[in-house]
């Protein structure tokens, strides 16, 4: 098959283009800057400006380009961010590809869990109806720009993602570097939910949407068994043989990190991936004890 990936050199995209290389797909990188190789492709989501009799005929097109959701706190300008790279740059290309003779056949995207807000003790599976707040309502919107792809005649998916776990970057090395210390501990009063899953399972979603004619609309992405911070926490300190006796206060977080610390890292979201279950993936990782021991020898390249 012939696949552009948006966002190709971030964590996931690159992950997605090496699992499809191997399998002996064709892939193509929009980026940004000048194309170094064949395999690039321009792409200026801002002006608009994309080499489309590059993306004529593909097979699928993936979006999973966006800047950093909690790496830091959400001033004006940083909110102003998070919405142009994932919301605009998602309807700059769905505009693109209507304008190629023969848009892709599947057009599959990374959305957010965090469209469901903080809820508590309930179970939350793709049905739900969305939460309240900064995240929730980026989450939305960007997930309905996805899907927009569907007036291209593309069959569309949209897979929901929480925490993904990778050695190669985003949040794991960060996580697991006050565990390493033995002074890691759980977030608040540790009882949220979180919603996790390793980056092959998050590629592996990815490729079962893909080949899968049946898949369509949104996919929750995480664990198939519900966690909260206190034990996620401790698996961690278990993982690592190390103790797990301190926590980060739920003011001092807040102070810190303002409403991302409330819509995000203190955030209760039971999630169960439904929809992916029953349309037939099967997880790889699922306990985070096991998922941690292999992406810290990742990691350290053991």
């Amino acid at each position: 098959m012939r696949i552009a990936i948006a966002g190709g050199s971030g964590m996931i995209g690159t992950a997605l283009a090496q699992a499809l290389t191997a399998r002996g797909d064709e892939v193509l990188l929009l980026t940004r800057r000048p194309p170094r190789t064949p395999s690039e492709v321009r792409w200026d989501p801002i002006k608009g400006t994309l080499d489309l009799a590059k993306l004529n005929g593909l097979d699928a097109v993936f979006h999973v380009a966006g800047a950093p959701i909690a790496d830091r706190p959400w001033t004006r300008s940083r909110r102003k961010i998070l919405v142009e790279s994932r919301v605009d740059t998602a309807k700059a290309l769905v505009q693109s590809l209507a304008k190629v003779d023969r848009p892709p056949k599947v057009f599959l995207g990374a959305g957010h869990l965090g469209r469901f807000g903080s809820r508590g003790e309930d179970l939350i599976d793709d049905e739900s109806p969305p939460g309240t707040g900064f995240l929730a309502e980026l989450a939305v919107a960007w997930e309905d720009a996805l899907l927009g792809a569907q007036t291209l005649g593309s069959r569309t998916a949209v897979l929901r993602m929480g925490i993904v776990l990778a050695a190669t970057g985003g949040a794991f090395p960060l996580i697991v570097k006050p565990f390493r210390v033995g002074i890691g501990g759980w977030l608040g009063d540790g009882r949220q939910f979180i919603p996790w899953m390793t980056i092959r399972d998050t590629v592996g979603a990815f490729l079962h949407l893909l080949d899968r004619p049946d898949c369509h609309g949104a996919y929750n992405a995480s664990v198939p068994e519900p966690v909260r911070n206190k034990e996620w926490s401790r698996a961690f300190g278990r993982a690592l043989h190390r103790p797990v006796l301190a926590h980060a206060p739920k003011w001092a977080l807040r102070g810190a990190l303002g409403e991302l610390a409330d819509d995000f890292f203190l955030a209760s979201m039971r999630v169960v991936p439904r929809r992916l279950l029953e349309s037939g993936y099967r997880f790889t990782d699922v306990e985070p004890e096991a998922a941690v021991e292999w992406l810290v020898k990742e990691l350290d390249g053991s």
